[in-house]
């Protein structure tokens, strides 16, 4: 890291300009030298992505100043060309010019909040943890304005303390960094030389020291919803709402009186024929306030506390469905410690008392080091079921480069007949050697009868898994086409309890990226031979012969219009049967206000596999179209329409009926039935904003599914009959306020 050596002479000088008094600074897109006063301009950026870490004069300028309040930036992004218009929503991440802030509040290099604008004046917000995910459910207050000038564009911002909840000190240390996408070159530029992608990037922040007033904040969000179900001919009204209590700034207290979550928001449409259950992420208010303290995740998707657990179906009881009647959250920071617990009751129905949930999490952190316990207890009364899930994690830095994550799961699940105990446990590791070099490794052990699903998630257990993946990446070759370069190479070795072989995973790849901004890809995976323990859901494991899978990917830059995409999938699956699947999606911005994409995917296997019961499977010729139209429109700064739709069919033809025998072969049976299949999902959505957390919502939807037993009909009438067999069929209106 040759430019390491700068951060001393920027931070000094940020740090001794940047407390100064600034009640009189107004947010309005415009550094009034009036306001901002002497405040040091710093013009120094550092090249992040492409990895060259290069130093750059203003590529963009930035002021802070701090109060015992908050944080001001002015921020100035000089442009060379024309800017990219996209309409799109607030709270999503931007593919045009932009600016991110995030603050390391606590300065213990865990987790970091995270502040998004962009030229047009759209915003994100959201968190950034130690794993390098970026979580955009948080949402709170705070100013900002973006100008557009004819050579630059502005934006001023204040980010009001009172906003984040962190340990109160003397003085408070925090972490600090600005980066700037800048579409003309289409690479990021940063106030200090790193990036997400490296172990040492949270301590690579720049440190700034301030005072914050210790103060009472206290949110009430009331709402009041009416929906009409056409279906059932039936209408509901509803009220309810949400409190944020903060008596301190290290204390919140959250609290959800009869939550509506109708469908402001939809889930993408997912038919899913695996035993591998389909991952939704967490859209309520409620629970994704203050939630990164729970928030402890795993190899295969492993997630200690998985919020949309809460509040509907029951992972172990299919029979069973409710809703939220309550809930209720607090979490305490204090010097290097947080605690927090969070319990949810569910609504009782048909004579069936209702599930609740008690989550308790505790951790310490150590410079960059944190440790921690959770412990959830669930209720499940409509089975006499009750589990207990304990777990430990640790996550260690070995090095400024180097870190190790580990833990140990345990689930205790208490039946009417009989008890069902078992225990998992994980260690991660992550080494960048150099700019360019970096290593991944995962090891762990999942017991067979490891239950978390009643409040978690995990894609499987019965495992026992060592992973490794390595990454070469080369920015700025000496090339007239050829601008970065990034290969690849993993592998995966894998048991069960039973110590059945099952196929092992190698495979490389290679993404080039072009000077003028395409982006290619490549990949081969070969997978060996071995038995498919999960297809009949704890019965005979299947034994296949290996296979491979090769991927041939395309992106065109981002121009002025839109943009396009498309990826081919191809390899041999099943019985050394053929597939493919295509992907193409294209993006145009019609005008400044309106913005569509249009997705398209068709998948074809000679040899698909589906389950049928118990140890029968069977193997069909299998065609499956998917579409998708997304259409977002903005009326006015604070009006927005979305449409969206999509729609799945599939044709199977049957081509042979199979038993799986004890050791794993397959033996022909008389052949089934063929079918076919659709579904569908729409939604227009309207959106009037009074204000960043208020706002009201009017939504028409429908969905439904049809099944062609006979698999009688074309393409073109599966469409149409999934269309006209409307499971849900709804109008909703929403009005949530924010006091």
């Amino acid at each position: 890291m040759k430019c390491f050596l700068c951060i001393p002479l920027i931070l000094l000088g940020a740090i001794f300009t940047c407390n100064v008094l600034a009640t009189e600074i107004i947010i309005d897109g415009i550094l009034n030298p009036s306001e901002w006063g002497d405040t040091l301009e710093n013009n120094i950026n550092y090249q992040v992505a492409p990895q060259t870490f290069n130093t750059q004069k203003d590529n963009f300028t930035y002021r802070i100043v701090t109060t015992d309040q908050g944080i001001y930036l002015g921020l100035t992004a000089n442009i060379k060309r024309t800017l990219r218009i996209r309409t799109q929503e607030n709270d999503k991440t931007f593919s045009n010019d932009h600016f991110q802030i995030m603050l390391d509040m606590n300065n213990n290099s865990s987790e970091s909040y995270v502040f998004g604008v962009n030229h047009q004046g759209n915003y994100f917000d959201g968190k950034y943890d130690v794993n390098s995910e970026l979580n955009l459910d948080w949402n709170n207050q705070w100013q900002y304005e973006a100008k557009l000038n004819s050579d630059n564009w502005i934006a001023e911002i204040f980010i009001p303390w009172r906003s984040m909840t962190f340990s109160i000190k003397n003085q408070n240390i925090f972490g600090l960094y600005i980066s700037r996408f800048d579409e003309s070159t289409n690479g990021t530029y940063a106030s200090s030389p790193t990036n997400e992608r490296m172990n040492n990037f949270f301590q690579q922040f720049s440190k700034l020291s301030t005072s914050v007033v210790n103060e009472s904040i206290f949110e009430f969000f009331p709402y009041i919803s009416a929906n009409r179900d056409i279906v059932e001919n039936k209408n509901n009204v509803s009220l309810g709402a949400d409190f944020f209590w903060q008596p301190t700034k290290n204390q919140r207290l959250s609290a959800t009186i009869n939550p509506d979550f109708g469908q402001v928001e939809s889930d993408e449409l997912i038919v899913n024929f695996s035993a591998i259950e389909s991952f939704f992420s967490e859209k309520r208010p409620f629970f994704s306030d203050n939630q990164s303290l729970f928030d402890v995740t795993a190899p295969e998707s492993l997630t200690v506390v998985h919020t949309p657990r809460v509040g509907g179906k029951s992972y172990y009881d299919d029979s069973y469905n409710s809703e939220l009647n309550s809930a209720l959250k607090y979490t305490y920071s204090h010097s290097n410690y947080d605690v927090g617990i969070l319990s949810s009751f569910e609504e009782s129905t048909n004579d069936r008392a209702g599930r609740d949930f008690l989550s308790l999490r505790a951790q310490k952190s150590f410079n960059a080091n944190i440790l921690g316990v959770s412990v959830n207890h669930i209720n499940t009364p409509s089975i006499d079921r009750k589990a207990i899930v304990l777990s430990s994690d640790f996550h260690y830095k070995l090095s400024e480069s180097s870190e190790l994550n580990a833990g140990i799961i345990q689930s205790r699940i208490d039946l009417t007949l009989n008890n069902i105990n078992d225990i998992g446990w994980w260690v991660t590791g992550s080494s960048d050697i150099d700019d360019q070099h970096s290593h991944e490794f995962s090891l762990f052990t999942y017991g067979e009868d490891l239950q978390l699903n009643d409040i978690g998630y995990v894609k499987r257990v019965n495992r026992k898994q060592f992973e490794y993946e390595y990454e070469y990446q080369t920015s700025n070759i000496n090339s007239t086409y050829i601008r970065d370069v990034t290969i690849g190479f993993e592998t995966e070795l894998k048991t069960n309890f039973q110590n059945e072989k099952l196929p092992h995973l190698i495979g490389t790849g290679i993404e080039i990226v072009t000077h003028n901004e395409f982006e290619y890809q490549a990949s081969f995976e070969l997978l060996s031979s071995g038995f498919d323990d999960l297809i009949t859901r704890s019965n005979n494991s299947l034994w296949l012969p290996s296979s491979y899978n090769i991927e041939f990917g395309v992106s065109s830059p981002e121009y002025l219009w839109g943009k396009y995409s498309t990826v081919l999938y191809l390899g041999t699956e099943g019985w050394k049967g053929k597939f493919y699947n295509i992907n193409g999606s294209i993006e145009q911005q019609i005008n400044d206000k309106l913005n569509v994409s249009v997705s398209v995917s068709q998948y074809n296997s000679d040899s698909w596999i589906e389950w049928d019961e118990s140890n029968s499977i069977d193997e069909f010729n299998f065609t499956e179209q998917g579409i998708e139209l997304n259409l977002d429109y903005q009326i006015s700064d604070n009006q927005e329409l979305r449409i969206k739709l999509a729609a799945i069919i599939g044709k199977a033809k049957n081509l042979s009926h199979y038993v799986i025998e004890n050791n794993g072969l397959a033996k022909p049976q008389e052949k089934s039935d063929n079918f076919a299949f659709s579904e569908n999902a729409f939604q227009l959505r309207y959106k009037y904003s009074l204000s960043k957390l208020t706002a009201f919502y009017l939504s028409y939807g429908f969905g439904g599914e049809y099944e062609d037993e006979i698999a009688k009909f074309g393409k073109r009438n599966l469409y149409k009959h999934a269309f006209k067999e409307k499971a849900a069929h709804n109008i909703f209106a929403k009005l949530r306020l924010s006091y």
